[in-house]
């Protein structure tokens, strides 16, 4: 504010009608969309996408009040966590914030190496198997494994039944092929965490004074990629203002 920002709280902005009075917009909204997993089940009562789970829990955090029928909440709950990322491991720390029974973590990738990985040499991004302090505190860590349907009972969550996967190589060279290996099973659970990583936003054609940054623009990633983002298009948008092309 001290620098002339002008900051508007609780707008409802509308994507198809922009407010007037701009000369340039920047879009700076984050990945909202996370991938869901729409299987047999998908309706019962106890099975939520992870960012319901931590946004609320930031928002209680900072002293939000919710009805007891709106929050999220692991207490006394038997936590499975779909999923094996980073935000999965922020949803096993939650879980046991909230006095979850017991947290379990699936990943139907194969598990990764502790150390060097060289099926993912420099300069790509390092596959290899991340223990958190989120793990440390109690989480049985599974692999391979898909999740076929939900169970539930009167309308609520008792299980997920999933089933051994096998990676196989691709013929073509391209990413291995998933196969099902027909061992099955039902991991008993009340409450079930969807972290299985965002949709990359699809953009249709904007007008030439919109400008999109971070994960706005290339979905879910780290932060200092975020803050590039942010400079290159400030840049971007000063050039524009400006009536010079870059």
């Amino acid at each position: 504010e001290k620098e002339g920002i002008k900051f508007l709280y609780n707008q409802n902005i509308d994507c198809t009608k922009l407010p007037e009075g701009f000369d340039a917009y920047a879009v700076c909204t984050g990945t909202p969309t996370a991938r869901d997993l729409k299987i047999e089940g998908r309706e019962l009562k106890g099975i939520y996408l992870a960012l319901e789970m931590l946004s609320q829990q930031n928002r209680v955090l900072a002293g939000m009040k919710f009805k007891d029928s709106e929050l999220v909440n692991a207490k006394g709950k038997k936590v499975l966590v779909i999923g094996g990322g980073d935000t999965g491991s922020d949803c096993i720390g939650t879980a046991h914030r909230q006095g979850a029974v017991s947290v379990t973590q699936i990943e139907i990738m194969p598990e990764p190496p502790v150390g060097y990985n060289p099926a993912t040499p420099w300069p790509n991004w390092p596959n290899i198997k991340k223990t958190t302090s989120s793990h440390k505190e109690g989480c049985e860590r599974r692999w391979l494994l898909n999740s076929n349907r939900f169970i539930g009972k009167d309308g609520k969550l008792v299980g997920v039944e999933v089933e051994g996967v096998i990676w196989e190589p691709n013929p073509d060279g391209g990413r291995p092929i998933m196969k099902l290996d027909g061992k099955k099973e039902v991991i008993d659970c009340d409450m079930v965490l969807l972290a299985m990583g965002f949709i990359k936003p699809e953009h249709p054609k904007y007008a030439d004074n919109v400008f999109l940054v971070g994960d706005a623009a290339s979905g879910a990633s780290l932060v200092v990629r975020a803050i590039a983002s942010g400079r290159k298009v400030a840049d971007q948008i000063d050039a524009y203002v400006n009536g010079i092309k870059k």
